[in-house]
């Protein structure tokens, strides 16, 4: 799989896209494009196994986070409750 880094670097919502195309599909994420060719078997082969990695972390990540934020609104709950 070849990996295509073009001019910009910031990661946010809007510059993480799945493109479906004739010849290929294609993740980009900020800065990065992994394009796979849908007549490639060993690259989509390969692809899917880093789409598997990336839902496992993305998964993971994204628990931490929500873990995080309810920590932090229980958090600022019992500082109003102590107030109050």
């Amino acid at each position: 799989m070849k990996t295509i880094t073009v001019e910009y670097d910031d990661v946010t919502p809007a510059t993480i896209e799945q493109r479906l195309s004739n010849g290929e599909t294609t993740l980009s994420i900020g800065n990065r494009r992994y394009p796979a060719a849908l007549n490639d078997r060993n690259g989509l082969l390969e692809a899917l196994r880093i789409a598997d990695k990336l839902s496992a972390s993305v998964v993971a990540w994204r628990g931490d986070i929500v873990a995080a934020l309810q920590k932090l609104d229980a958090d600022e709950r019992a500082r109003e409750n102590a107030t109050a």
